[in-house]
């Protein structure tokens, strides 16, 4: 096969603050916009996008906006998710591109909007000359004259070099006019009623570039699964109708992606031009059949492209991650720590540090970026960066928060806002200043065995308010006290039952360990045994810092 056709024509992902699900095929309902929360769909109640009917589980699939990239995952339902015709792998997310469609029981959703990814038009309303319209079997079919395999292989080869769909429909096009005698082609994706129908590509006599009028009949007819023929030997007074066109043949052929109407492909002859071939039916039957396994392994090269560059991409995020942060665990200026950083399925937003500063004393930091992916990694590591400077050059909290602020204001999109914890702790005299910008998941652990938690931050996340004071808060630790910091993705961690891991579970497990190794190792534990789980929700970071003496670590 030649390298050519192994390539597709990649397509972006949907970008933008919200996402357009417009209905093309199922029950009628109304489009649906969701933003950047996303939302479930399914029969369920509760669901952004309800869709009631049997085949559609109560939470059947999510989609939600991660680095502005819109993604769909299946949630497990025993029908399954299909994207352009292919099925998601259930707990596996796939991005969406402009003109997607999703196949969730009845009903196909198409991302962005007809009118934005093809020509649409308004079909012929002919009901009454529905009783023209007769469905082909498959033993009407069956047969393919001998004469016509040359033609028919030569079809293929042309087919089978399609890279993208475009080409793949020019393709169908040129190879159903030159096998079937009819005098213009178009390939047509219709609505739920076939009252209106998305124009992929069309060819015809005439050079003008544009289908006239199509049955509405005919395509319904079609979408039952066969092969649908119009013929007319009479022309009886239908009013407005395709008999006013005259056209004595037509035929309707649905293209089959895994047991679905991906598209139509429609033909039709008028007045004098050339006859149609007797066996016209049983190429285009073929042709059609063939047509649909093209279209399902382009579709699938396009999905595992789309896939592969985005773990590509996220591998190179995760790299550069693991390069700034610090050792596991360690000792800096005589400051026992240990650190567990766990990113979710994608590039994490999740920020530690800890920095041995001049004079002696230790600053050590934690933050959490809105949102996932590459954008919010980006974010986090220019942020890190810049933290890790201004602390080293003041040594003071409050100025380093303040400092970041003002960057992250400057430099990242108005959505994205960081939550920062920021200490410097004296390990001379055990005096702990610290700024929580909006963070409040952290814990204050003493020797005898308490914990505690403040639980609500004193200041709101930087990259909000340019004019924010983040004002300090003093502390004093004794000798085997820690300080243990987490992300959100440790208290908002879920189980089945949505119920959250909190803040209470956090300390019961913190009041039993002593050392930062033990508190960082137990709290990751408990919260994986919490969700049953490994990989979990969110990202997840957890650190403890320790003053004076404790267990070596």
């Amino acid at each position: 096969m030649s390298e050519s056709h192994q390539s597709t024509t990649y397509r972006p992902p949907f970008r933008g603050p919200i996402l357009r699900l417009n209905p093309v095929a199922g029950p009628p309902m109304d489009a649906v916009e969701l933003t950047r929360s996303g939302g479930v769909i399914g029969r369920g109640s509760t669901c952004e996008v309800r869709l009631v009917d049997p085949t559609v589980s109560r939470r059947h699939a999510s989609i939600s906006c991660q680095d502005d990239h819109w993604i769909v995952q299946d949630l497990g339902g025993a029908n399954g998710t299909l994207l352009n015709e292919v099925r998601i792998e259930t707990d596996m997310t796939s991005i969406l591109a402009e003109g997607d469609r999703l196949r969730v029981g009845p009903w196909a959703l198409q991302v962005g909007t007809v009118e934005s990814t093809a020509m649409a038009m308004r079909t012929l309303d002919d009901a009454a000359d529905q009783d023209r319209v007769r469905r082909l079997s498959p033993a009407e079919t069956a047969s393919l004259a001998r004469h016509r395999l040359g033609l028919f292989i030569e079809c293929a080869g042309r087919i089978n070099q399609a890279v993208d769909e475009d080409a793949l429909w020019e393709s169908i096009l040129v190879s159903a006019l030159e096998g079937s005698g009819f005098g213009r082609a178009g390939l047509l994706r219709s609505d739920a009623e076939a009252t209106s129908v998305e124009v992929l590509a069309y060819r015809g006599l005439s050079g003008d570039g544009r289908p006239d009028e199509l049955s509405r009949s005919l395509i319904r007819a079609a979408a039952e699964g066969d092969i649908a023929q119009m013929l007319s030997d009479e022309q009886p007074a239908y009013g407005q109708s395709i008999a006013d066109l005259n056209i004595h043949s037509a035929l309707c052929c649905p293209i089959m992606v895994d047991d679905v109407v991906a598209a139509f492909l429609y033909l039709d002859a008028r007045g004098a031009e050339a006859s149609v071939q007797h066996d016209a039916a049983s190429f285009c039957q073929a042709l059609v059949r063939m047509a649909g396994l093209a279209i399902a392994n382009l579709r699938r090269r396009e999905l595992v492209e789309r896939q592969n560059r985005m773990v590509a991409d996220l591998s190179a995020a995760r790299e550069a991650q693991q390069f700034m942060l610090p050792d596991s665990h360690g000792t800096v200026s005589g400051i026992d720590y240990a650190f567990q950083f766990q990113p979710g399925r994608f590039a994490s937003g999740d920020l530690f540090d800890i920095i041995a500063l001049p004079d002696g004393r230790v600053a050590f930091s934690v933050g959490d970026v809105t949102g996932k992916g590459i954008g919010a990694a980006i974010l986090m590591a220019a942020a890190q960066s810049h933290l890790h400077a201004i602390l080293l050059r003041e040594g003071d909290p409050t100025a380093a928060v303040d400092a970041v602020n003002a960057y992250v204001l400057a430099h990242s999109a108005v959505n994205r806002f960081i939550s920062m914890w920021v200490g410097v702790l004296d390990s001379r005299t055990g005096e702990l200043v610290y700024v929580d910008a909006g963070h409040g998941h952290w814990a204050f652990c003493r020797s005898d065995g308490t914990a505690e938690s403040e639980r609500i931050a004193a200041h709101h996340p930087v990259g909000i308010d340019a004019g924010a004071d983040f004002g300090s808060t003093t502390i004093h630790c004794q000798a085997g006290d820690r300080i243990v910091l987490m992300t959100d993705g440790v208290v908002e961690q879920h189980r089945a039952d949505n119920e959250q891991f909190g803040m209470d579970r956090a300390l019961e497990v913190l009041r039993a360990t002593r050392t930062p190794r033990d508190d960082v190792a137990a709290l990751h534990q408990s919260v994986a045994e919490f969700a049953q789980t490994d990989q979990l929700a969110d990202d997840t970071t957890i650190a403890s810092i320790m003053f004076g003496a404790g267990e070596p670590i």
